[in-house]
């Protein structure tokens, strides 16, 4: 990337986001484990479904924040693209209300993905503008 604060930004950005997506998790798994034992087998089975589809998802945010930063320096465009990914796979799988500190995680995982995808969009314009 061009400039180092839009790279450490989406670092950051991604690293925020897939601790509150864990964090929702765990929320997640504690409301599912709270209801099996109260007898609620149904409610339990989505929360807990809900928990391990969150931690995948936290997982692989701050895997991509930080391959985005560390292995992948010069290839913005693949973990933006996976950032964007991960966040509409969160929200799509676990709707848009259920957990807000999922939702607020989904967030911060989008803006990661689109700071990465900033850089390769600038490269694309500018050739394309020297091509015309």
């Amino acid at each position: 990337m061009e400039n180092a604060t839009e790279r450490e930004m989406g670092h950051l950005f991604g690293l925020i986001g897939g601790l509150l997506v864990l964090g929702g998790g765990l929320f997640a798994a504690a409301f599912g484990i709270t209801d099996l034992v109260l007898g609620r087998l149904a409610d339990a089975a989505g929360a807990l479904g809900a928990a391990v589809v969150l931690f995948v998802v936290g997982a692989l945010v701050i895997l991509f924040a930080h391959f985005a930063e560390h292995g992948w320096k010069d290839r913005p465009f693949v973990s933006g693209v996976m950032l964007v990914v991960l966040a509409v796979i969160g929200w799509a799988t676990l709707g848009l209300g259920g957990n807000v500190l999922a939702l607020v995680g989904g967030i911060f995982a989008l803006l990661a993905g689109v700071l990465y995808l900033i850089e390769p969009a600038q490269r694309t314009v500018s050739t394309l503008a020297s091509l015309g």
